[in-house]
């Protein structure tokens, strides 16, 4: 059984697809379950009461409402939560989260080039070491670096932060079992029954060194191309703002009247 980790829907500010579109494109997809993640930030008690009614309602791909929450900047996702947590400390707040059956999970490490605080990783039973979303991980395999935060307790997970159709990839967790449930699911990830894929390659809780040594190399280059490409955009919107970019184009376009 696949399931897809991380994902938004429009009760998030930045959501694209309502309960139900989402649940039909992971159903297409391949993948039978989702693991709901959407914005704290965006919810109140009420709305989130609304997801979960949403969720319920769905048959044909098991929808498990959850949200993700920003800590001081670093984001850190609560999958499983079917109640509205507000603590104002991460501790209280994780622990609220973990004794009603949900898990708490740090949400893309590399966006924060692996530096997390230490009562923030603490607080999680789990780490997003693989991220699908071409600006953290990409879809070719998790970074080693999300596996030195774990440790005996925390174990690693996979997902594709997917806000819309265009966040969608092959990356997932399979199941060693089928699922019918929520706790049936979360049991899985917590015991470990699982293995994290894109559908070419599988990986575990423990990264072989050589997976590790090649995982190390791509990430480096990735990471590399993607700062040049946000720089390149970054720099190619600042000669637009300039008035530059405008100046030239009426430039271009006399040319070819003329």
């Amino acid at each position: 059984m696949k399931i897809l980790v991380h994902a938004h829907t429009t009760f998030s500010g930045d959501g694209e697809l309502s309960p139900r579109e989402l649940a039909a494109l992971a159903r297409r997809s391949g993948f039978r379950a989702v693991l709901v993640t959407d914005h704290f930030e965006s919810l109140n008690p009420d709305s989130f009461r609304a997801l979960c009614e949403s969720c319920r309602s769905i048959g044909d791909c098991l929808m498990v409402p959850g949200y993700e929450r920003s800590w001081k900047g670093y984001h850190v996702l609560a999958l499983g939560a079917n109640e509205w947590y507000d603590d104002a400390e991460i501790g209280d707040w994780a622990l609220k989260v973990r004794r009603h059956g949900g898990i708490v999970v740090l949400a893309h490490p590399t966006r924060y080039r692996h530096q997390v605080p230490a009562p923030i990783l603490e607080a999680c039973d789990a780490v997003e070491v693989w991220n699908s979303k071409p600006a953290y991980d990409g879809s070719i395999g998790p970074h080693p670096s999300g596996y030195l935060l774990l440790n005996a307790a925390r174990f690693p997970v996979c997902s594709q932060d997917l806000h819309g159709v265009r966040h969608l990839t092959r990356v997932g967790v399979e199941l060693e079992r089928d699922c019918s449930n929520s706790a049936q699911v979360l049991q899985c990830l917590r015991s470990g029954r699982y293995r994290m894929t894109n559908g070419l390659f599988r990986f575990g809780r423990v990264l072989p060194p050589y997976a590790g040594g090649m995982l190390g190399l791509v990430h480096l280059i990735r990471r590399r191309l993607v700062e040049a490409a946000i720089s390149a955009r970054r720099a190619a919107r600042a000669y637009s703002r300039s008035g530059h970019g405008s100046e030239s184009l009426r430039s271009l376009r006399g040319t070819f009247k003329h």
